[in-house]
């Protein structure tokens, strides 16, 4: 069976899809890029709470707020009475908050509070129960590899009866996003929900994007699953974002898709240019690009993203900047650096209302929109007065509950104030409105464009997790990619090439490169 996407005939996966949506017990689902996981997802979620005749509900767990309001709105009605939200957010409330107690003393029976900025930082699991009993403040180990509030939620779980018997009565499955991303820490937490627990999990990754390997992603505890005996084990690999070329390309560099490689006509649609000089290379990319549709320049670093932007713009080609936001950066990061961040997005995004805001606050239903309108209104009026915007912003946090972070918030405001009145931030919070974009490659994970150029020499494949991040970026263009290569720099031009070769040789098939690349010498 196939089905036309984007122009092309693609063969449907419907059987397996089918099998997905009715097998029981534990599922994990290696899902390429473009091929409809999110989509998969909900599907089994309807059908699930459909059929479900007791008074279980589930959650559906993921690592953004973005990423949770999809699902929310994807599922609409259908939600019901199911957990939908980021893994913090679903331990603390599920289990941190309402069981700490339980195994800890009544001196944790009151309310604990994420906190995660650099002075609330730990060394050992016994200093952060400690700290918790002091402030009431949740906090982060300085080793970004180990995650402290899901150690404190196992230890939990392994020591509270009535939290155990919470969790089993209440979830009848337990849906995990990007789990590639997950760490050592989350990883043993799920683990022990669906082997000690038997509360079944519908788990989805691919371990060809795990690009946060730095901050401790263990990609290996999601491969892990497909020998594990207790996991059904399925795969999507048909990406209906992409054409067949695009895909042939993607595939040949990851070992456990390269077996879908399929012979297809080639047109051009991946061209690896050489040159010498930079004029060489914005030349060939004048000839090379169609302005009428959307193209990312996607880069390994601002500074190289906002330099090639500068260049293309001197010629008349617009791609516009996007640069990353001061309030994304990791050294900023508390339970309440999601206001500063929505504030942000209703300054500056366009069509981002006061409902908007609404969504992202972690129990809405207790706040009139009537008032959220009204302070976010006075914020915006007074973004360009510094005392009377820091005045506004305060009335806000202290309305929903953190007056007690003063000296955080400040700190917060005042990056937020840097960034509502940099109009350089505006594509940040506006990536969709522009046809050309120069960015970074982090910056484009769940996007996708008509065409993509990347630069080789970015790319040292012989680097930990580079072959991952490469993937994320090939995989991004519907129709059309650029490679470009400046001859010389650091071999890695040659490198680059020579590692295109070797995976076409890896196929285990008679194929010429010039099947997969177009190179330009």
């Amino acid at each position: 069976m196939s089905e036309r996407v984007g122009g092309f005939m693609l063969p449907v996966d419907i059987d397996i899809r089918d099998e997905i949506l009715t097998t029981k017990g534990n599922i994990v689902i290696s899902a390429s890029a473009g091929t409809g996981k999110t989509y998969t997802t909900i599907q089994r979620i309807i059908k699930d709470a459909e059929e479900s005749n007791n008074y279980q509900s589930f959650a559906a767990v993921t690592f953004t707020r973005k990423a949770a309001k999809e699902i929310i709105n994807r599922l609409g009605p259908n939600k019901g009475e199911g957990f939908v939200g980021t893994n913090d957010n679903f331990i603390w409330l599920e289990i941190i908050q309402p069981f700490m107690y339980d195994v800890y003393g009544m001196d944790f029976r009151r309310e604990i509070k994420p906190d995660f900025n650099d002075d609330n930082q730990i060394s050992s699991f016994d200093q952060g129960i400690e700290k918790i009993r002091k402030t009431q403040l949740m906090c982060k180990y300085r080793n970004i590899k180990k995650n402290f509030a899901f150690q404190l939620a196992l230890e939990i779980l392994k020591n509270s009866h009535s939290a155990r018997r919470y969790m089993k009565a209440k979830y009848y499955r337990i849906y995990i996003d990007e789990y590639q991303d997950s760490d050592v820490d989350m990883h043993n937490f799920f683990m022990y929900l669906c082997d000690e627990l038997d509360i079944p999990l519908f788990i989805v990754g691919d371990s060809k994007q795990s690009i946060y390997g730095w901050r401790g992603a263990y990609s290996s505890g999601f491969t892990g699953l497909f020998t594990k005996q207790t996991f059904k084990k399925f795969e999507l690999w048909h990406n209906f974002r992409s054409n067949k070329v695009i895909q042939n390309y993607s595939n040949i560099f990851m070992k456990s898709v390269r077996k879908h490689y399929q012979q297809t006509e080639f047109n051009n649609e991946v061209i690896a240019f050489k040159y010498s000089i930079d004029s060489e290379a914005i030349q060939y990319i004048n000839e090379w690009i169609d302005v009428s549709k959307k193209c990312a320049f996607l880069n390994f670093s601002n500074y190289n993203a906002e330099t090639w932007s500068e260049r293309l713009i001197n010629i008349g080609i617009p791609f516009v900047f996007i640069p990353g936001s001061p309030l994304d950066y990791t050294n900023l990061e508390s339970e309440h650096i999601w206001l500063a961040r929505a504030i942000a997005h209703y300054s500056l995004q366009h069509r981002y209302s006061e409902y908007d805001f609404r969504d992202e606050i972690p129990m809405p239903e207790a706040y009139r929109i009537s008032d959220i309108k009204s302070m976010l209104k006075g914020i915006k009026e007074s973004q360009h007065d510094c005392n009377l915007y820091e005045e506004n912003c305060f009335k806000l946090y202290e309305f929903l509950g953190y007056s007690e972070y003063l000296d955080k918030i400040k700190k917060e405001i005042g990056k937020l104030f840097e960034v509502v009145n940099d109009e350089k931030y505006i594509p940040t919070y506006n990536q969709d409105r522009y046809k050309l974009t120069s960015g970074t490659i982090h910056s484009s994970k769940g996007l996708e464009f008509d065409q993509v150029i990347l630069n080789a020499q970015d790319y040292d494949m012989s680097r930990d997790g580079m072959n991952f991040l490469h993937y994320v970026a090939i995989s991004r263009p519907e129709e059309r990619l650029l490679i470009i290569a400046q001859n010389g720099f650091m071999d890695r031009y040659k490198g680059y090439i020579n590692n295109v070769i070797s995976k076409t040789q890896n196929l285990g098939i008679e194929i010429e490169v010039a099947k997969v690349i177009k190179i330009i010498d």
